[in-house]
């Protein structure tokens, strides 16, 4: 068994805390610029961040188009949000179906209960397998993380 760095074992947990994050994808409208919106999160049991999307957001068009994205999480605090843990994860998203979509649903429904309607519409769940993440744990506390040290047992 593989030891997680300090920095793999402070994003994984942001991860598994976040309830929401910012979402960028390669916009379509207009071409090729970075478009972000906010959504819920939620963590896949092997950590990877969930998502759940409408067929008709303008973030899913592009995800089916570029699966290419990021997440930006911040840890909760009080106080000077650039003095939180923070983390960017940048990785593919991909769409996600039959038992991995319900054992997502499970997941995620037990950190966004009222999600459960969202469910009977268009939306689907999505998981964005991290290539990297930037870590910023304060001030001059910022590094790469390998995605391989992010997801998994």
């Amino acid at each position: 068994m593989s030891t997680r760095s300090e920095r793999a074992e402070a994003v994984r947990r942001l991860v598994r805390e976040a309830r929401h994050g910012l979402l960028s994808t390669n916009g379509l409208e207009p071409a090729g610029f970075p478009y972000g919106s906010l959504v819920p999160v939620a963590s896949a049991e092997a950590g990877e961040p969930l998502l759940l999307v409408s067929a008709l957001a303008q973030h899913a068009k592009n995800l089916v188009a570029d699966p290419r994205a990021s997440l930006l999480l911040l840890a909760r605090s009080e106080g000077d949000p650039q003095q939180a843990a923070r983390a960017t994860l940048i990785g593919t998203a991909r769409r996600l179906d039959g038992a991995e979509a319900a054992a997502a649903r499970v997941r995620y429904l037990d950190a966004h209960p009222d999600a459960a309607r969202y469910f009977e519409l268009d939306f689907r769940l999505w998981a964005l397998a991290p290539a990297e993440a930037r870590y910023v744990g304060g001030f001059g506390a910022a590094a790469w993380v390998s995605g391989t040290e992010l997801v998994g047992s």
